[in-house]
């Protein structure tokens, strides 16, 4: 029962950001479908400009004219970005919420001086932590197939929106995992935050540079967007379920890193 009490009362004390986040999640999704739509009847004199543009800029921003001349294409391609941006700043101000800022606003203490063990501690935050990001993923999920049989006229691949619900899945475990590890071990909310977007923009961009040039080939290697990449989902028609799937596994990893430290360090306010 203590248990249970102690899991009602972070995820309410969280409850608040969670939905101000998922009326952003939401809101992006209704913002973008419907201007995609737009964007696809006037899709001739977007590939006439498109022709003329160099083919290493296409590349870099996931534009080509097969794939942006299909709804989910196009969604995929340019909002897709957006959504892991959103995803890596929702997991780290997660993190930021559960972890960092109890030593922020010096209550760590008090909270490890109650009659329960460190590890319940870490385990019930991070266990209302993976909900809240499970749920935002099904949310993202649900709002986007139905926007899409709202406001898209033309026929699109639902299977490639089942795909982008499980990409965007990954990459909110793997970043709150990293995110609780930069958490415990800077203690420090901003610094968190700044550290997961740093991280998350150069994992992106280096992903496109690196597949877009033979001598920055590593960056994309050590990026996890290079695993389940858009462009060929959409294109084949594939969903990489299996790597995904490695992506959260290395996000709960990083998760039992932070739990080793929050075990041994020694905690000072």
């Amino acid at each position: 029962m203590r248990y249970l009490n102690l899991f009602k009362k972070e995820f309410k004390w969280n409850l608040i950001s969670f939905l101000i986040w998922t009326a952003v999640f939401v809101g992006f999704v209704f913002m973008y479908v419907p201007m995609t739509n737009l964007l696809l009847e006037d899709m001739d004199e977007i590939m006439t400009f498109v022709e003329k543009l160099p083919e290493v800029f296409l590349k870099m921003f996931n534009f080509e004219p097969e794939i942006v001349s299909r709804p989910e294409g196009l969604f995929g391609s340019e909002g897709m970005s957006f959504v892991y941006i959103l995803s890596a700043i929702f997991s780290a101000t997660l993190a930021g919420s559960f972890f960092a800022k109890e030593f922020e606003n010096k209550t760590v203490e008090y909270l490890l001086i109650k009659p329960v063990k460190r590890r319940t501690v870490f385990c019930v935050k991070s266990a209302v932590m993976l909900l809240d990001l499970l749920l935002m993923s099904i949310i993202f999920l649900v709002f986007m197939l139905y926007a899409f049989d709202a406001f898209i006229d033309t026929t699109y691949n639902v299977r490639v929106l089942y795909a982008f619900g499980l990409y965007t899945m990954a990459v909110l475990v793997f970043f709150g995992g990293l995110s609780t590890l930069f958490s415990i071990m800077a203690k420090k909310s901003s610094l968190n935050t700044s550290i997961s977007i740093g991280v998350v923009l150069f994992m992106y961009f280096g992903d496109t540079l690196g597949r877009s040039f033979d001598g920055l080939g590593w960056l994309a290697k050590i990026s996890i967007f290079n695993y389940i990449p858009l462009v060929d989902t959409i294109k084949n028609d594939q969903i990489y379920i299996l790597n995904s799937l490695i992506i959260i596994l290395i996000g709960l990893g990083f998760m039992s890193i932070a739990y080793w430290l929050f075990e041994k360090m020694d905690v000072t306010t």
